[in-house]
């Protein structure tokens, strides 16, 4: 018989040769031992000096053998696989570094021709001998004799069954006499407490086959792509023969002398009686087809992330060994969805020099039904997942800044001004940043600031929440690329700090989920190789991060990104966010120079998420969130709902809602010109008119304030809709307002009684004086009061007599703050009436 080789994963190193050494140490025995193998006939002292030696030998070395109970606890490696959703689909298989495939199969599942195989071309007498074969030890220590070395082992299968499981690696590798000795005697004791085909099992689960397959039901799968039970009597034979040298009868590689070996296999199993001739000659005919050795992988990246975790939570020793059978979340269906519209999206964007795209999709408990890391795995960079890579962001993180904003007093209506706006940096540089479409827009709700994706209001946002409280919202979201302070500042929130799409789409679902974290899920269930759950995934929401409204609060974000109608103010009808009969919350992201392209939203089924972009960060031809990942997100959403149709978000009982006035934000009153609908928490709408009508004394064609001289006919009153001081420069030019001007006299001068001339250069003056000049037919007093209609009046002049197109007084400016002022002058007319005059200037 022959020693069988070790697996080629264990480097054989060169053992000193130690065979002098037992010669120098025991030369009787040695001498007696040479006698025996050389045939000389021993006298019966001679052959009780040889049991007594061997039976000193079997002590000397079998003393502090490993016991041969621990073959029940013996466990060696096998190969953790991972699986898709539905338990059964095979994602990967687990290779460890310094291991290959096994699978360990019952006796009862091992074709009877399989063991008698192994049993005729390793050991015949297997089922006769005690372990060991004194007849074939006889021989192979003569041959060892005569060459001077060991070149035969005789090892039967219990002493490699021992050898592998007992030895430890440093004496198993060792090519002695006294490892040979200790051996057969571990071999001899472990067939003493176990049967034959306890020790079989072991051995045709243990033994290497070649191709990184340990144990027979991996040899099956490796070279035939079936199970061992599935064999054929010639696929069985020709397996058996493999483990003497696994690299020189490779089928793969050397098909002849793989049938070569199954030819000395067929006639040793005619030999024990195992088959006839002509059966054996009819198996050895039997054409053999190999299956062609394929890498089980589906979906790579995610399988690969899997491990990764798998990896951070076991270690590697129990991952690669511990053969644990991993059910995961990915549904294939989605995965390979995801994928397919991902590819031909992309390949639509070449000639816009966008080559990639990541797809995550998570059901509303945070599964991951698939994730595209790469358009393309076996591209020259497809290994790179992209999914969990850092990336600039653009607008996807706006909806966070806001919903901050929300739970610290803001409301949908709240007006953010987007006007031109510059922040000093830390550094000393100015901050400027300007909207999509590079136009300022005014006055805005909050609601049509986050629909719209403006970035002044965005920026105003994040500098009132404060950007610590950002970062450390964004982190319990489950963020984790927040990890460089010199980075921070409000630039933030427009996507300047790079995040990952795993990350950012989880932190998405936590917005659909209430503001719950709900961190991305992949491991649903993890079992040993006895069936024993080691975890299972149960599903649950993190702790609310947006305190006692944390609902309510994360409604209205959801609310505000499912609008439609708010978005076409700067997207227009029927965008890529805009899916028919759906209610879905989307926002799209654009990074500077068109390096990414992000779309990420949900529904109440799924959360999906997008990017595009290049893996090298290259610039894409203006390839923004809209027409590049919004495509993907669309397609993605469209095909998922197909048949399922969309709930809306559910409204919690303390979002109520209230009538605000579009422009400013307040309780809208009968004033309001432009009167809306908006949400609240409970509690949290505004109970002031901030609008309010003002009847004015018109004349003319209505854009002069008529005076006492103008005629009555052509006098008449006109209700206004009069805004807060911070709006009325606003409200100028975009809402009517009342004029400031009064109407010119009438061209009869003997008419006038009450006339104020001209003040100034069209209205302004400034210096210490202005020197006042008019018409007063009759006492008369000059008059000044702040603002365009003021409440308090201080006196400037008075006089008792007339005066005719003169100087009625001298208006003191000093110490006047500069602004709006109104001069009037009131006379008492002849009839006893009092007639005024005034007019606004603006003092400087």
């Amino acid at each position: 018989m022959r020693q069988r080789p070790s697996p080629p994963h264990f480097i054989r190193r060169p053992q000193p040769r130690r065979e002098g050494h037992f010669r120098q140490r025991y030369p009787l025995l040695a001498f007696v031992l040479r006698l025996f193998l050389a045939g000389f006939k021993l006298t019966l002292l001679a052959a009780l000096l040889l049991l007594a030696g061997g039976m000193w030998l079997y002590y000397r070395y079998g003393s502090d053998l490993p016991d041969p109970q621990q073959i029940r606890e013996y466990r060696n490696f096998e190969t953790t696989r991972i699986y898709a959703r539905d338990g059964t689909t095979l994602l990967y298989e687990l290779v460890g570094p310094d291991a290959g495939i096994r699978t360990p199969v019952p006796f009862e599942q091992i074709p009877l021709i399989l063991r008698q195989a192994t049993v005729a071309v390793e050991d015949a007498g297997f089922y006769e001998n005690p372990g060991v074969d004194l007849r074939g030890i006889v021989r192979a220590a003569w041959q060892n004799y005569q060459s001077g070395e060991i070149v035969s082992g005789a090892s039967t299968i219990t002493q490699q069954l021992v050898r592998s499981i007992l030895l430890d690696s440093t004496e198993r590798n060792e090519r002695s006499y006294e490892r040979k000795l200790r051996e057969a005697i571990l071999a001899y004791r472990v067939s003493r407490e176990y049967s034959k085909d306890q020790i079989l099992t072991l051995y045709l689960n243990e033994i290497y086959y070649g191709a990184q397959a340990y144990g027979v039901e991996a040899a099956a799968q490796a070279y035939f792509g079936k199970h061992v039970w599935e064999l054929s009597a010639a696929e069985a034979t020709l397996i058996a023969g493999l483990p003497q040298s696994p690299s020189s009868y490779n089928p793969f590689e050397n098909m002849p002398a793989a049938k070569a070996r199954q030819r000395v296999t067929l006639n040793l199993m005619v030999e024990a009686g195992y088959l006839t001739p002509a059966q054996a000659e009819e198996i050895a005919a039997t054409p053999i087809t190999l299956t062609p050795p394929q890498t089980n992988l589906l979906a790579p990246h995610f399988a690969f992330y899997v491990r990764d975790l798998l990896e951070r939570r076991y270690g590697p020793d129990l991952l690669y060994r511990a053969g644990l059978r991993v059910v995961t979340s990915l549904d294939l269906t989605w995965q390979n969805t995801a994928q397919q519209v991902a590819q031909q999206r992309v390949a639509d964007l070449r000639d816009r020099n966008a080559s990639n795209a990541g797809v995550i999709m998570l059901t509303p408990d945070g599964q991951i039904l698939a994730m595209v890391g790469s358009v393309d795995y076996n591209a020259p960079d497809g290994q790179v997942n992209v999914t969990l890579a850092r990336r600039q962001p653009g607008s996807a993180l706006k909806p966070f800044v806001y919903v901050l904003a929300l739970q610290r007093g803001w409301t949908p209506a709240t007006v953010i001004w987007d006007t031109p706006s510059e922040w000093r940096t830390p550094d000393g540089m100015v901050y400027a940043p300007r909207n999509y479409d590079d136009k300022f827009h005014g006055p805005l709700s909050l609601r049509m600031s986050l629909a719209n994706s403006l970035n002044i209001p965005a920026v105003k946002a994040l500098e009132f929440v404060g950007v610590g409280n950002f970062i450390e919202f964004m982190s319990r979201l489950g963020i984790t690329t927040f990890d460089d302070p010199s980075r921070y500042g409000l630039a933030m929130a427009l996507g300047s700090n790079e995040v990952r799409l795993l990350e950012l789409t989880g932190a998405y679902n936590g917005l659909r989920n209430a503001g719950h974290a709900t961190p991305p899920v992949a491991i649903l269930r993890v079992t040993n190789s006895r069936g024993a759950v080691l975890e299972r995934w149960t599903p649950q929401h993190g702790p609310a991060l947006l305190g006692p409204s944390s609902e309510a609060l994360a409604y209205l974000i959801s609310n505000i990104l499912s609008d439609n109608q708010a978005r076409w103010f700067m997207f227009g009808r029927n965008n890529v966010l805009e899916l028919p009969d759906m209610i879905v919350a989307a926002k799209t992201g654009t990074s500077n120079d068109w390096r990414d392209s992000w779309a990420l939203g949900y529904t109440s089924e799924v959360t999906v998420g997008v990017w595009v972009g290049n893996n090298d960060s290259s610039p894409m031809a203006e390839v923004a969130g809209s027409n590049g990942a919004g495509l993907i997100w669309r397609d993605l959403m469209l095909a998922y709902h197909q048949g399922r149709p969309t709930q809306p978000f559910n409204r919690p009982p303390n979002v109520e809602e209230a009538l605000v006035c579009a422009d400013t934000g307040g309780r809208a009153g009968e004033a309001c010109p432009h009167p809306i609908t908006e949400l609240f928490v409970a509690g949290t709408a505004p109970t002031n008119e901030d609008v309010v009508y003002q009847m004015v004394r018109v004349g003319g064609d209505g854009t002069c304030l008529a005076q006492p001289y103008t005629p009555a006919d052509q006098v008449r009153e006109v209700q206004y809709a009069i805004y807060p001081p911070e709006f009325r420069e606003w409200a100028a030019r975009n809402v009517p307002q009342p004029p400031t001007k009064p109407c010119p006299p009438p061209l009869d001068p003997t008419q006038t009684v009450a006339l104020l001339n001209p003040i100034g250069t069209n209205g302004r003056v400034g210096g210490g004086q202005a020197f006042i000049s008019g018409t007063a037919r009759g006492p008369f007093s000059l008059e000044y009061g702040a603002g365009s209609n003021p409440e308090v009046w201080k006196p400037i002049s008075q006089g008792a007599t007339p005066v005719e197109n003169g100087l009625l007084g001298v208006w003191s400016l000093g110490g006047l703050p500069p602004g709006i002022y109104s001069l009037r002058l009131r006379v008492l007319a002849p009839s006893g009436a009092t007639v005024s005059a005034q007019q606004i200037v603006q003092v400087e």
